[in-house]
């Protein structure tokens, strides 16, 4: 049995984060003995198609999709497909249609071999699964920006309706997604993905205290991960710890957002480290080394809320104390303290009494 898995983004190296949760998926699809095929948008490398990964386990292949940047903005592996399309240009929506255009392409050609399709993310990749493959057993995996982004296509209803109207399962990130969805549909579709679940595996100390010597953790530190974008809400980090009373803020990934969170910083007095991206399976070691991991998520001025980020989940599947905002899917998760506390989006000072607890 072979499954075909159709995304935008996928990493492009073993500890790559790009797409790093649709490798997980992949991952598990290859756990079963299924074989897979990934197709994937390139990043301008102009990498081998049908390229072995051996690093996700099983027998799992990878085709890309060209896709010409030119002199703009890059759609994939830049700051980030919705915040491409959110700022928009002509060079962005080309760069859409001619992903678009290939995804059909390299789908068409490689679909007479497979058992089935999972799509991440409704358009286009769920959209084209159907379009194309109608025939195969379908499974979408509908992530945030699909559904923000179909709420503000003109037509993006009936986008919505043709593909909640086809046959196949849609899985949805939280609860909120789903209902946004199908009130676009017009009927409520589809269900929540499955999260982790059971108690977190204990720590060794000695672990931990290796880990914060190694990684130069002195005094009380703050962790975060994802992309320097608007929408993760570090700004508010940065403020809340400010008032918190300057504990030490380290956060991991990089973004256009760099620059303008080191001025803030500079200015309230807030130690912050900006190690860039790191290898995904070094993330847990600097959880570990943390004092408390923090989500600080917003909802945008469009109406996009982050689906429910991984890097929440790992850290509370490592024990690791979490505060986060209670938006998007984040706001449905069981919030026990001291594991997890929810405080309002956007918000420094309810973020800073709860890092003061």
């Amino acid at each position: 049995m072979t499954v075909g898995v159709l995304t935008t983004s996928f990493p492009r190296h073993a500890g790559d984060f790009a797409g790093s949760f649709v490798a997980d998926n992949v991952r598990a699809l290859a756990a079963t003995g299924s074989a897979v095929e990934v197709i994937a948008a390139d990043d301008g490398a102009g990498r081998a198609d049908g390229v072995g990964r051996p690093d996700l386990g099983g027998d799992v292949r990878v085709w890309r999709v060209p896709v010409r940047v030119g002199g703009g903005p890059r759609l994939f592996y830049g700051d980030g497909a919705p915040e491409a399309l959110e700022r928009g240009g002509a060079g962005v929506w080309a760069q859409a249609a001619a992903f678009w255009v290939g995804l059909c392409e390299r789908l068409r050609d490689r679909a007479a071999g497979w058992s089935a399709v999972e799509a991440h993310w409704l358009v286009p990749c769920g959209l084209a699964a159907r379009a194309c493959s109608p025939r195969l057993p379908l499974t979408v995996h509908a992530h945030s920006g699909d559904v923000a982004l179909l709420e503000r296509l003109p037509g993006g209803a009936a986008l919505s309706r043709y593909v909640a109207g086809q046959p196949g399962e849609i899985l949805f990130a939280s609860e909120d997604l789903r209902g946004r969805f199908g009130r676009l549909a017009g009927t409520l579709v589809g269900r929540v993905m499955p999260r982790r679940s059971g108690a977190p595996a204990p720590v060794d100390p000695a672990h931990r205290l290796e880990a914060r010597r190694s990684l130069r953790f002195d005094g009380h530190t703050l962790l975060s991960v994802g992309r320097l974008v608007p929408i993760k809400g570090f700004d508010v980090l940065v403020r809340a710890a400010a008032l918190a009373g300057g504990p030490s803020v380290v956060i991991l990934g990089d973004g256009p957002e760099r620059e303008r969170l080191a001025a803030l910083a500079r200015r309230l007095g807030v130690p912050l480290r900006l190690p860039g991206f790191v290898q995904r399976q070094d993330v847990a070691r600097w959880m570990t080394a943390a004092d408390l991991y923090v989500q600080p998520s917003r909802r945008l001025a469009s109406g996009r809320t982050e689906g429910l980020p991984v890097a929440t989940l790992e850290a509370l599947s490592l024990g690791v104390p979490v505060v986060a905002s209670a938006t998007g899917g984040l706001s449905e998760l069981p919030h026990q303290a001291p594991r997890l506390r929810l405080v309002p989006a956007d918000d420094p000072a309810a973020l800073a009494a709860a890092l003061a607890a």
